[in-house]
């Protein structure tokens, strides 16, 4: 689910009910208690055991741990809630509820970060207040995370003043609606877009103060590495994260045997395995993985543009190309009247003037209109996706469409749905996103996809793609 499809806004739930606290049945507490006590003693026998376990056994412990994981820190705030009507927190020696959850936890055995212990006393604060009922409805019954259910307390002091027509619950309700998958990010894209859309002098202002108060620091670690620190206004991080983004995907390495299969690779700049080849092709070298972690690719592509940037500064080079290339998807009048907002791949919300600004220097591919030069299908007249085409099914389907998967656009392919080989076309329609890892088991396996204008849903049922024992489309 993309953010684009959470707006327009959905209808606000009946939460009326939800919202009334249900007494807990006489006798019953005592005995929850000591059955959780039992489950936290269990716990600590998990390592010791697991080796123990079948595959499907480690699966299904993993799902009840990270239930234990994510429901454990909503109940959590359920009680402290409680604890702070009932006044036990105010008769301890806390100087607050956080510091009150902080001390329980570190009592527990096992410390939780301040930030975790301040995010649950200010979820628990807030569900003491009827006008919170949403939130408090939705933290007891496990539908929402604390940390959105904080960010969706903190944003929605944000969204009430523009629209005052809708109430503290219904804004509660817009973000609750959106999928969980999103997180605390989806919250505050879902923020800015409603600015966007609803406040876009006041979204510009906000913005025109982060760009005053952008900062860059660093300093030394105890290992010797310098760290960078870099606090940046929206408009300035999507193109910075969209310049590393494209110059930090796994760049495999080519290599030439030495008569006994082993490979030495020919990159300077990265030692890779001689038993890690991928493939030998008819001069007799193979191919070796990009052995690097994403950070170091990351940290590499940066260096890359600076290295570059510095010798253009220099006057050694002379610039060649455009400032960045960046996918923003936005309304006409966004361009034309400055009126709205523009949303990245991944999922950043510019203000008007930010995407007009960055369409004077930028590599931009405003998806509003195919246009002539764009074209979006290209039928049988080419082999691969051209940049338009590609540029489309990233705005479309936002990173790798094979569910479960969450690959972002940078390390995905453009696959073939119906393979070229048989008869499928280069077009929109016949175009889904997918991780190398996910295209290749597209193949090997024979699925087949069916594709809509808003995504593309997936048929794993092996054997379904045309003559699927051939070569990758």
């Amino acid at each position: 689910m993309s953010l684009d499809s959470a707006v327009p806004l959905p209808e606000r739930p009946d939460v009326a009910a939800e919202a009334v606290r249900v007494p807990v049945e006489p006798g019953r507490a005592p005995v929850v208690l000591e059955q959780l006590q039992a489950v936290a003693a269990l716990l600590d026998e998990v390592p010791e055991v697991v080796h123990q376990l079948g595959d499907g056994q480690v699966e299904a412990l993993t799902q009840v741990l990270l239930r234990l994981h994510g429901r454990s820190a909503q109940v959590a705030a359920v009680v402290t809630a409680d604890a702070v009507d009932r006044g036990t927190v105010a008769g301890s020696t806390a100087a607050n509820t956080t510091q009150w959850v902080g001390r329980h936890a570190e009592a527990s055995g096992v410390p939780i970060e301040p930030v975790e212990a301040k995010t649950i006393a200010v979820v628990a604060e807030a569900c003491r207040e009827r006008k919170n009922a949403v939130i408090a409805a939705a933290v007891a019954r496990g539908s929402c995370t604390v940390s959105t259910a904080g960010a969706a307390l903190v944003n929605a002091d944000k969204v009430a003043p523009v629209i005052p027509a809708a109430d503290r619950g219904e804004v509660l309700a817009w973000f609750l609606q959106l999928d969980p998958a999103l997180g605390v990010k989806g919250v505050q894209a879902l923020t800015r877009k409603i600015l966007a859309t609803y406040a876009t002098e006041a979204l510009s202002a906000q913005d025109a103060k982060l760009e005053q108060v952008e900062t860059l620091t660093w300093g030394t670690t105890a290992t010797g590495m310098t760290r960078l620190v870099a606090e940046l206004a929206p408009a300035n991080a999507a193109v910075l994260k969209a310049a590393i983004t494209a110059g930090s995907a796994p760049r495999p390495a080519t290599a030439d045997t030495d008569g006994s299969g082993r490979a030495g690779s020919h990159d300077a700049g990265r030692t890779t395995g001689a038993d890690e080849p991928r493939g030998k092709d008819a001069g007799g070298s193979v191919t070796v993985r990009d052995e690097r972690t994403p950070g170091k690719r990351r940290a590499d592509a940066l260096m890359e543009l600076i290295t570059a940037g510095a010798k253009v500064a220099a006057g050694d080079v002379a610039p060649v190309g455009s400032a960045a290339t960046i996918l923003l998807t936005m309304d006409l009048s966004a361009l034309t009247d400055g009126i709205g907002g523009a949303t990245t791949p991944t999922a950043d919300v510019l203000d008007a003037g930010a995407a007009r600004r960055a369409a004077c220097d930028a590599d931009l591919i405003p998806v509003v209109l195919g246009g002539p030069s764009q074209p979006l299908d290209v039928g049988r007249r080419e082999r691969l996706v051209t940049k338009g085409l590609r540029a489309a099914v990233v705005i479309r389907d936002g990173g790798c469409t094979f569910p479960g998967c969450d690959r972002p656009p940078g390390f995905c392919e453009v696959h073939h749905v119906t393979p070229w080989w048989s008869g499928g076309e280069t077009s929109l329609t016949n175009s889904a996103m997918l991780c190398c890892r996910h295209h290749q088991e597209v193949h090997r396996r024979g699925f087949m996809a069916q594709v809509h204008p808003d995504g593309v849903t997936w048929d794993l049922t092996p054997g379904r793609m045309p003559s699927h024992t051939h070569a990758a489309a």
